[in-house]
C-alpha cells in the first residue's frame, strides 16, 4: 500500500499549534485527488476527531485532568519551594504564583474545524490561510473542564495573599492579515475568544504569549516559559504536547521523547498535566512520514520508566 505521508502536514500543525480549518461544505472540495499525489492535510484523522468531538470518554478524561490540576495547584501554592519549571531553583518565596497553559486543545477546542478540514479535503498549502480564517472567527469552545479550572486558579492565592496569574503560551503565530492593521491580529482574536468564554482578566493581553510576538519567541516554548519564570513562581503547567513542558522534543525520536518524559516521571499529574489530543502534535511528527511502517514496527515507548 502507498505510505501515508500525513506527518509532513502535522509538522506544520505542530508549529501552528492547531489542526483546523474553516468551511463546512462538501462536494467538489472533497473530491479525491484534488491535492494531487499528496494526501489531504488531515488524512487519517477521522477516528481521533470523532473521539474528541463525540465521546463521553473525552469529556470524562479532560474534566478529570482539570480536577486533578486544581487539587495540585492548591497543594503547590501552599509550598513556597514548589515549582513546575525546571529552570527555577532556590528560594522562590518572593515570587507571586502563576500557571502556564497552552491554548489549542488545552483551553480551546478545535475539533469542529478539524472535522471540516477532513470533509473538505484541505491540501497542505491551504492550511495557513484556512487556519487563520478559523482563528479570526473567535468561536472555538472551551475544552471540557478548562474554563472552570482557569476561573478557580485565578481565585486562589499563595500564603502571602498573592493571586494566581494564568499565562497562555501558544504557538498561534503573529502574522500579517489582509485588511487588518493590527500588529498581531491573532492575539486580538484569541483574547476575544477567551472573553466570549467568560475568561477575561485585566491582564489578558499580556497573559497571551504568541509565537513570533517577540524575535526569540519561536515554536520552541522554553524562552517564553523562562520569561514568565523571571517574575513568577510557576506552580503548574498544563498542555497537550510534550513540547509544552520539555525543550528539544519537538523533532526528537519517539525513544528520545519518551526518555525525556521518564526523566520527569514524578512531575506528571503533580506539577505537569497533559490533556489528551489524538488528532495532531509533535508525537505524530516523531513517527516519520511512513505511518504504515510505524504501525507495523510496534510501540517504541518505554513500558515502565527505569527506577532511579
Amino acid at each position: 500500500m502507498r505510505p501515508l505521508r500525513i506527518a509532513l502536514a502535522l509538522a506544520l500543525v505542530a508549529c501552528a499549534s492547531a489542526c483546523a480549518t474553516s468551511g463546512t461544505q462538501t462536494g467538489p472540495a472533497a473530491t479525491p485527488g484534488r491535492c494531487g499525489d499528496a494526501p489531504a492535510f488531515a488524512a487519517g484523522g477521522e477516528r481521533a476527531t470523532l473521539w474528541a468531538r463525540n465521546s463521553s470518554e473525552y469529556r470524562a478524561a479532560t474534566e478529570g485532568i482539570f480536577a486533578g490540576a486544581r487539587a495540585a495547584l492548591a497543594a503547590g501554592l501552599a509550598d513556597p519551594a514548589w515549582t513546575a519549571e525546571p529552570s527555577q531553583t532556590g528560594d522562590l518565596s518572593a515570587l507571586p504564583p502563576a500557571v502556564i497553559m497552552d491554548i489549542d486543545e488545552t483551553v480551546l477546542d478545535n475539533a469542529e474545524p478539524q472535522a471540516e478540514m477532513l470533509l473538505n479535503g484541505t491540501c497542505f498549502e491551504e492550511f495557513p490561510a484556512v487556519w487563520d480564517a478559523w482563528v479570526a472567527k473567535r468561536s472555538a469552545p472551551a475544552v471540557p473542564g478548562a474554563a472552570g479550572f482557569i476561573r478557580a486558579a485565578r481565585s486562589m492565592q499563595d500564603p502571602s495573599g498573592r493571586p494566581v496569574r494564568v499565562f497562555f503560551i501558544t504557538n498561534r503565530e503573529c502574522a500579517p492579515r489582509a485588511g487588518s492593521t493590527a500588529a498581531c491580529p491573532q492575539q486580538d482574536d484569541t483574547a476575544a475568544n477567551l472573553v466570549a468564554l467568560g475568561l477575561d482578566s485585566p491582564t489578558l493581553a499580556d497573559d497571551l504569549m504568541l509565537r513570533g510576538e517577540r524575535p526569540d519567541w519561536e515554536s520552541e516554548k522554553r524562552a517564553r516559559r523562562q520569561a514568565v519564570a523571571a517574575g513568577y513562581r510557576i506552580v503548574l503547567n498544563v498542555g497537550d504536547d510534550l513540547a509544552d513542558f520539555l525543550p528539544g522534543v519537538r523533532r526528537a525520536t519517539v525513544a528520545d521523547r519518551d526518555a525525556a518524559r521518564c526523566a520527569r516521571e514524578a512531575w506528571w499529574g503533580h506539577r505537569w498535566f497533559m490533556v489528551p489530543n489524538p488528532m495532531y502534535g509533535s508525537w505524530l511528527v516523531a513517527l516519520g512520514d511512513d505511518l504504515e511502517a510505524a504501525l507495523a514496527a510496534g510501540p517504541a515507548v518505554i513500558g515502565d520508566c527505569p527506577r532511579r
